[in-house]
């Protein structure tokens, strides 16, 4: 092929281009080449940034015209080309401006070669189904055929950790998350660090999942005063503040940095808030604290001397509240 490309070189250009497209994403698949190669390949020969999402490992990789990797976070805006036999995955250019004249074959071209790349193994496992069912990427045609493909219908809960060890098979590592899909009747145990959410059908997996990690942001350690399981659905309107803030924005606020302050030299200030605001009455309180009533007493009257307002009672309370909810966020890992 490289004597032919050189003899259109002299009589049709355009052709000449056309076959190096091919001839170039041909050796790739002849030398199994990786995903990333691809794609460079791809950002090579159209001069402009391009990206792969891969629906079954839950990945999106960009790289600029010279190679350098990009930020996966700007996938979503725009037109894509599925890759056949990687469900709910595709490769997409970002030209600003009009088409290149060859766009349109280097995207046919390089699915065709992440297609022949697919494992075919890796894309049947469990983990690839579970990844694209849940992934808000894939299509909906996809993301129900996964689905299927692993035996849920109906209600399913999805439970999100960083480690979730549950009897189920149905497991996947999504990013930084463990993620776990249970029957919606399976009975979680208290004693784990998670969030989790229910999704009606197999279809709302992907926001079922986005729920459960909010949930997840202002999960307490195993064994401490506050939650460690903590569900979407009882968060109500708390689950709007956790989603508006981020850590950076959370440790910000006056009040959490206070907290903060304070715990440098007294550890039991989060413990104390906690107890406060969950118990009806200072002595049920301090009897979750294992302290005397009035031990509790004097730690309240110091507290009110340094937060500036009383944490038990009245707009006090519901603003350490708040106060320790966003402590939890600026926590968090997202």
């Amino acid at each position: 092929m490289r004597e032919l490309i050189g003899k259109l070189e002299v009589v049709d250009d355009d052709m000449a281009s056309a076959l190096r497209v091919i001839q170039q994403f041909d050796g790739l698949v002849a030398a199994r080449a990786s995903m990333s190669a691809v794609v460079r390949a791809v950002t090579g020969l159209a001069g402009c940034p391009a990206g792969f999402h891969d629906a079954s490992r839950a990945s999106t990789i960009r790289f600029a015209p010279d190679g350098r990797t990009l930020d996966a976070a700007q996938e979503h805006s725009w037109p894509r080309m599925a890759v056949l036999g990687r469900p709910g995955s595709a490769v997409w250019l970002e030209r600003v401006g009009p088409d290149g004249p060859l766009d349109t074959l280097i995207l046919e071209r390089a699915a065709q070669a992440l297609s022949a790349l697919a494992g075919e193994a890796t894309q049947r496992t469990t983990e690839a189904q579970v990844r694209i069912a849940c992934d808000p990427d894939a299509g909906g045609d996809d993301r129900k055929n996964a689905a299927r493909r692993l035996g849920l219908a109906g209600p399913v809960m999805v439970v999100v950790g960083s480690t979730v060890d549950l009897a189920t098979p149905w497991r996947a590592r999504i990013g930084a998350d463990s993620v776990a899909l249970m029957p919606a009747a399976y009975l979680l145990p208290e004693d784990i660090r998670a969030g989790a959410d229910l999704a009606e059908s197999p279809i709302e997996l992907p926001t079922a999942l986005e729920h459960a990690r909010t949930a997840l942001r202002i999960a307490a350690d195993v064994g401490g005063l506050a939650p460690s399981l903590v569900r979407y659905d009882d968060l109500g309107a708390l689950a709007e503040i956790i989603e508006r803030f981020t850590p950076a924005a959370a440790s910000g606020v006056p009040d959490v940095s206070r907290i903060d302050d304070l715990l440098a030299g007294h550890p039991w200030v989060v413990d104390t808030l906690q107890a406060v605001h969950d118990q009806p009455s200072i002595r049920r309180a301090a009897a979750m604290l294992h302290v005397h009533h009035s031990t509790l007493q004097e730690r309240l009257a110091w507290l009110g001397g340094q937060l500036g307002y009383d944490p038990s009672a009245g707009r006090g309370r519901q603003r350490a509240g708040l106060s320790l909810l966003l402590w939890r966020v600026s926590k968090s890992d997202g």
